[in-house]
């Protein structure tokens, strides 16, 4: 079963050129061995969808792939992309762009982040295996944050996507307002 709704961006430009690269290397490129894929015995669920957001000058795009294949687990890529028609926009952009003050917004992240923690611990602690969050990581500094996006309303989300080389579905998304 594959569901695909694969983005191009068109628009000119090496930045636009480099995002349509990625997209390919990593969600057709995958399409494509699962389409040739010939053990027919082996049931695959593909899916990719998509949302862009335009803010202003900033067009968001956000890629969620899903892959079920055979008696592996269900994996889970997201990708996001932000332009401003000439360059790549960086979380410092949007942060700078939209007054946000970054200490509400690591407290933010902070919070909702234990909070999933402390979920992820009672699971533990009942016999559950989890997928279990490192909130040292520096995959939480600001300054090393590439995955967020923009919606219609202008509210920000910071998508923390765990593990995709390992097969796992975890993800975390923290909304700032």
């Amino acid at each position: 079963n594959i569901d695909l709704n694969i983005p191009v961006i068109n628009i000119k430009g090496d930045i636009p050129k480099e995002f349509n690269k990625i997209t390919q290397e990593v969600f057709v490129k995958k399409a494509n061995e699962v389409m040739e894929n010939t053990n027919v015995s082996e049931k695959i669920i593909y899916s990719i969808d998509y949302a862009a957001y335009i803010n202003g000058d900033i067009l968001s795009v956000i890629i969620k792939s899903s892959l079920k294949q055979g008696n592996n687990p269900q994996r889970i890529i997201v990708q996001t992309y932000n332009y401003n028609i000439k360059t790549k926009v960086t979380l410092s952009n949007i942060i700078e762009q939209k007054n946000i003050d970054e200490q509400k917004l690591k407290s933010k992240i902070d919070r909702a982040l234990q909070i999933v923690k402390r979920e992820e611990e009672i699971l533990t602690q009942s016999g559950y295996s989890v997928y279990v969050r490192d909130l040292n990581s520096d995959v939480y500094k600001l300054e090393n944050i590439t995955n967020f996006f923009l919606d219609n309303d202008e509210k920000l989300y910071i998508i923390f996507a765990y593990g995709n080389q390992n097969f796992t579905s975890e993800l975390d998304i923290v909304k700032y307002e």
